[in-house]
């Protein structure tokens, strides 16, 4: 294959590639203006690009997306540019093309917003290129350079008119879902965009209030050393919230680590999590870092932690004071530093008060909750989230499908009980089930009554609103499972009395239930777990409990 090395080969091949990025139906707004970024510093070794985008009501242009800039002096302000001041400005307002070759010979050009390439700003030349839209400016994409006598100006300046051009629809698209918050309560509503752009940037879709509310929790503690919780129903993105979370706080660089505490047998939970040394137990053959190991300066994500054996989460909280841990087998501790982040869809005062979580524990990991709403409190959101797996499925499974008309109405009158992931779900199911290029009502209507047959039911009394139904906070999510509703009976250890329990005992009327819902999740033990409201280790315990009572359907 023919090496590309002239200016005008590189653009071509670069624009190529930008126009393919563009045209992804299932990559955000965000990922593509980031990726873009990305590639003209790769291809073109034109770094440190920003979009800038206005901020009206203080008139300055502010970073809304960028690439190698250092995101605390974002934050700060240090790239923020008045309307009226430096090449920025200058393009801005008259929608021209606005350069300087060596931004210190420049008296127009602010020095403070250039960054050293390889050490030093000698040299380095900076360009801004309005981006327009039906001849309106609605932002400006600039780059910086070092002086290439291989490369001209004129050319930069002709590749990124280009580039700006394709951004400009991308931008108008995000505009016009920054202006669906614009009902937010005061903070929120000056925020918005930006809470906006950290979704976009993290691939997680939607703009109504209470998700937004979920992001200005995480925004506002990103930064923070403090643990943070994500509380709320099973497929509400928990898992998008916490990578999230690690990608905007000052651990990004670092390891991003998730287990699943429920999803992991307890024999093995241990040495996963912890880790082990050789020869430590059989079928030790090598020494094996665990998870809280691998997370060492990054970010440690503990998904279900509610279904976390006793004798693991007295091991985790030594770690948490300690900040060191020990392997299986080994007498040396390990020194650790990491940010954790915890989720669980369990009522953790009721697992408190049953002596199945820690109190310790509790208090050590629960500093910031943060809620995460179910998708029937987010109705605003389906039909972006729907048309974006129906995007994303149709060229999966190359097929030409749309929604007819009727389609988004019937959507978000559903409970959805199964949240994000149960969406995700049908709309899969409609686009292999088309029978032509049309997914009509009807059809959506049928997946939808199947839905209802397995989450409703008298014989279980599970309601498609029903299945956690004390994960929802009445107020904000700091008051859930706040401390002081906390009624706790035990030791600090929290090994309350092995008597009887009182609440989802194993009963021998049980076995009915179960087997109904075996019979409803044609065998499958998860889907049965979930539409009895338990977890899959309760309900595992259940069946092994009841043995031959329950037979398979």
């Amino acid at each position: 294959m023919k090496e590309i090395t002239g200016t005008r080969e590189i653009n071509s091949a670069l624009l190529l590639e930008v126009s393919r990025l563009m045209s992804k139906s299932t990559a955000s707004s965000g990922y593509k203006l980031m990726s873009l970024l990305s590639l003209l510093s790769r291809w073109s070794s034109l770094h440190y690009g920003r979009i800038m985008l206005p901020n009206y009501s203080l008139r300055v242009l502010e970073v809304a997306y960028s690439y190698g800039l250092p995101e605390e002096q974002i934050a700060l302000g240090k790239y923020t540019v008045p309307f009226d001041q430096g090449l920025t400005g200058f393009a801005w307002r008259t929608g021209q093309v606005s350069l300087v070759t060596d931004v210190l010979d420049e008296s127009i050009f602010i020095q403070r917003i250039a960054e050293p390439i390889e050490g030093s700003l000698s040299r380095i030349g900076f360009i801004c290129v309005p981006i327009n839209v039906d001849g309106l400016v609605v932002g400006v994409l600039s780059v910086q350079r070092r002086a290439n006598p291989r490369r001209s100006y004129s050319e930069d300046v002709d590749l990124l008119r280009i580039i700006s051009s394709m951004t400009g629809p991308v931008l108008v698209n995000m505009r016009q879902r920054v202006q669906q918050v614009s009902f937010l309560p005061s903070q929120l509503d000056h925020d918005g965009g930006r809470y906006i752009r950290m979704c976009e940037s993290n691939n997680i879709i939607g703009s109504s209030h209470a998700l937004l509310s979920a992001v200005k929790e995480i925004d506002q503690v990103k930064n923070s050393e403090a643990p943070i919780m994500l509380l709320g129903e099973s497929g509400t993105g928990k898992e998008m919230f916490a990578r999230m979370a690690h990608r905007e706080s000052q651990r990004r660089d670092k390891p991003f680590i998730c287990i699943n505490c429920a999803s992991i047998p307890e024999a093995l939970l241990e040495s996963e999590l912890f880790g082990h040394e050789k020869g430590s137990f059989t079928g030790a053959y090598r020494r094996q870092k665990g998870k809280i190991e691998q997370a060492h300066e990054g970010t440690l994500f503990l998904d279900e932690i509610g279904d976390m054996p006793l004798d693991l989460q007295a091991k985790l909280l030594r770690v948490l004071q300690d900040k060191q841990v020990q392997p299986i087998g080994s007498d040396q501790p390990q020194h650790v530093n990491f940010r954790l982040i915890t989720a669980t869809h369990v009522n953790l005062a009721v697992a408190l008060q049953e002596g199945r979580f820690r109190l310790d524990l509790y208090y050590r990991i629960n500093v910031i909750p943060v809620y995460l709403p179910p998708l029937r409190k987010r109705q605003e959101d389906i039909t972006r989230l729907a048309q974006h797996y129906l995007n994303h499925y149709a060229q999966l499974y190359d097929r030409s499908v749309s929604f007819t008309q009727g389609i988004h109405e019937e959507l978000q009158s559903y409970g959805w009980p199964g949240n994000i992931r149960q969406l995700q779900n049908v709309v899969e199911r409609a686009v292999l089930k088309a029978s032509g290029q049309l997914i009509n009502v009807e059809q959506i209507k049928h997946i939808l009554d199947t839905e209802r047959s397995m989450y409703q039911t008298d014989q279980l009394g599970v309601t498609k609103l029903d299945i956690a139904p004390f994960l929802e906070p009445t107020t904000s999510a700091r008051e859930y499972d706040s401390p002081q509703e906390v009624k706790f009976s035990g030791t600090s250890s929290n090994r309350v009395s092995r008597g009887k329990r009182s609440y989802m005992r194993v009963c021998e009327h049980e076995s009915e239930n179960i087997r109904d819902a075996m019979s409803k999740s044609s065998g499958n033990q998860a889907q049965a777990a979930r539409i009895l409201g338990m977890t899959a280790r309760q309900f595992r315990y259940r069946l092994a409990k009841l043995g031959s009572e329950v037979s398979q359907p």
